[in-house]
């Protein structure tokens, strides 16, 4: 299973966040953090601030602020969304002439489920002892 390069993203941008989260952070600045191309983090950071896992403030003395309610959120559920479940279907199952005999399929399902389970043992919380340095 692999993660995607949007929730990469995200998870990096959670972790400069949280590293100092009463600071507003410059776009620029996360980007290079992270070494993200800022364009994907701009998309990103507009999805998290949608789902209210962060804040943004206009203007020029503005920037992104993590918000500590994200404190709680529980990483599995986390991933889940920012996946958008595209890894449930692991595989591509529509046209196999197998399709009625495998099991390949449902133990993925299940090996997914698992993975997701044991983050779900985690809160974005336990990522923040994790040392970020950011100027």
């Amino acid at each position: 299973m692999k993660l995607t390069l949007f929730t990469d993203i995200a998870l990096k941008s959670f972790l400069v966040l949280q590293s100092n989260p009463n600071k507003l952070f410059r776009i620029d600045d996360i980007a290079e953090a992270i070494a993200a191309p800022r364009n994907h983090l701009v998309k990103v950071l507009n999805f998290m601030v949608r789902k209210e896992w962060i804040r943004s403030i206009r203007g020029c003395n503005g920037g992104i602020i993590y918000n500590d309610q994200s404190d709680n959120l529980k990483l599995g559920e986390l991933i889940r969304i920012l996946e958008k479940d595209d890894q449930e279907e692991l595989l591509n199952c529509g046209e196999c002439k197998m399709n009625t005999n495998c099991r390949l399929r449902g133990l993925l399902g299940n090996a997914t489920n698992t993975f997701y389970a044991y983050l779900n043992q985690y809160t974005l919380n336990d990522l923040s002892t994790v040392g970020i340095t950011t100027s």
